[in-house]
């Protein structure tokens, strides 16, 4: 597998960085995940101009001046899934500090520019497992607050607090969290953006505390062509029991319905019935096939 780095394709081995670098011993690093689908018009990234902004604004809340300009980045990254020859997966890539530092802000700023495309055929991942629903345990972890670090950058650092979620509600024996703000509101999933099903009206948290997801915003706009209700609302743990569906959103997983939450299961069987019509929209607009949504695909 070859890896872009710097302007050049390099073997995945040759992208070591030292442990005492800045990005790996501080979490400075940023970085982006992007969806490659499988479209009837061949492989194509979802969302790709929504990611490199994403990208470039994670850098400016992170004061990063990156060594690349959008066009270039983009162009980068396609050429990275057709070098891999990359049919159904991901392209991830990193903005990071390379050089070995001591003090809490780089005496050397260079950064680095990496990115990687892996086609889930490669390493034997199913979609449809990735995508299974999941058992659900609400954290006692909060969400960290936007008044400590930037909760809209994809800072490699912030996804300590995930990964303690994760780890916390998968010892209780659940498979994926909920994370909670510090008002007690829902905030987010570990790497994903969350919505309720409420007498056919969708409801999802603001964006306060939570990442603003690309699968978030087109699960929105393709929830409203289907003429649901979306509201952004404050959402309270205790609420949860009273809904009739739930489902995740993000780039790898795509749709994830929640088949329960602290052991409390839906009524329908999961996916629900508006869960499950959502996914079979957004099938129809990962293949190419809706000319409302062509504007998300990027091919390859």
């Amino acid at each position: 597998m070859k890896a872009w780095l710097n302007g050049n394709f390099v073997e995945w081995s040759d992208t070591d960085v030292p442990l005492l670098s800045h990005s790996f011993s501080r979490g400075s690093a940023i970085f982006e995940v992007i969806d490659i689908v499988s479209s009837k018009n061949g492989p194509a990234f979802f969302g790709l101009k929504e990611h490199i902004d994403r990208f470039f604004n994670s850098a400016g809340l992170t004061y990063m001046d990156l060594p690349i300009e959008r066009d270039d980045l983009i162009r980068a990254v396609i050429e990275s899934a057709k070098v891999n020859d990359v049919s159904s997966g991901i392209s991830k890539f990193f903005a990071y500090y390379s050089n070995i530092e001591m003090r809490p802000v780089p005496t050397d700023p260079k950064v680095d520019i990496a990115i990687f495309t892996i086609d889930f055929n490669t390493f034997n991942i199913s979609q449809e497992d990735l995508s299974a629903p999941v058992s659900v345990g609400i954290s006692s972890f909060r969400k960290i607050h936007p008044e400590t670090v930037p909760p809209h950058a994809k800072i490699v650092g912030n996804y300590a607090n995930a990964f303690l979620a994760t780890m916390e509600v998968m010892k209780k024996g659940y498979e994926d969290a909920i994370l909670l703000d510090t008002m007690g509101f829902v905030a987010e999933g570990p790497t994903s953006n969350v919505f309720f099903v409420t007498h056919n009206k969708i409801l999802t948290p603001f964006l306060r505390n939570a990442l603003p997801g690309i699968t978030r915003t087109a699960a929105i706009e393709a929830l409203r062509e289907m003429k649901y209700t979306v509201q952004e609302k404050d959402i309270r743990a205790e609420e949860l029991a009273t809904f009739d569906e739930a489902f995740f959103s993000s780039s790898v997983l795509k749709i994830h319905p929640i088949r329960s939450i602290d052991g409390r299961e839906f009524g329908s069987p999961s996916p629900g019935p508006v869960t499950l019509q959502l996914i079979n929209k957004m099938d129809e607009i990962f293949e190419g096939e809706n000319p409302l949504f062509k504007k998300w695909l990027t091919f390859v």
